[in-house]
């Protein structure tokens, strides 16, 4: 742990954008990846948990979700915010978090029909960055 504690004002410099050696960036960010990885997994297992306790949550499934997406696992998110969907249709951040999905897969018609249903319930942030891009 003391090393841990001596690299970390490199890690402030790293999080400010204030210059360190290039050979010492790759090791910082995998240090960093590493902890943002275990962190996530944990994250994921206490989701899981409360899942296998109350699985009709909706919310949770989207929270799940969104941690799958950030281990990049978006077939395991859309399987997840899919199931949201289907426990709670309202629920406007499982549309859009399904229609970046979608994007990210190239089906720009699945992203505009969630990107609407978000915006009929009120965030038209999805829609708002189609319609930049002259997607809807």
């Amino acid at each position: 742990m003391p090393a841990l504690f001596s690299a970390f004002p490199y890690a402030l410099k790293l999080c400010f954008n204030i210059q360190m050696p290039e050979d010492q960036k790759p090791f910082f960010r995998n240090v960093f990846d590493d902890m943002l990885d275990n962190e996530t997994a944990r994250h994921i297992r206490e989701q899981q948990a409360a899942l296998e306790a109350h699985p009709e949550w909706a919310e949770g499934h989207y929270h799940l979700a969104q941690l799958y997406r950030v281990q990049q696992r978006p077939q395991d998110a859309k399987r997840e915010l899919l199931i949201a969907l289907e426990m709670k249709p309202l629920l406007a951040d499982a549309h859009m978090a399904l229609g970046e999905i979608y994007i990210g897969e190239g089906d720009l018609d699945k992203a505009r029909e969630h990107a609407e249903i978000a915006s009929q319930l009120g965030s038209g942030r999805l829609r708002d960055q189609l319609s930049r891009y002259g997607e809807i």
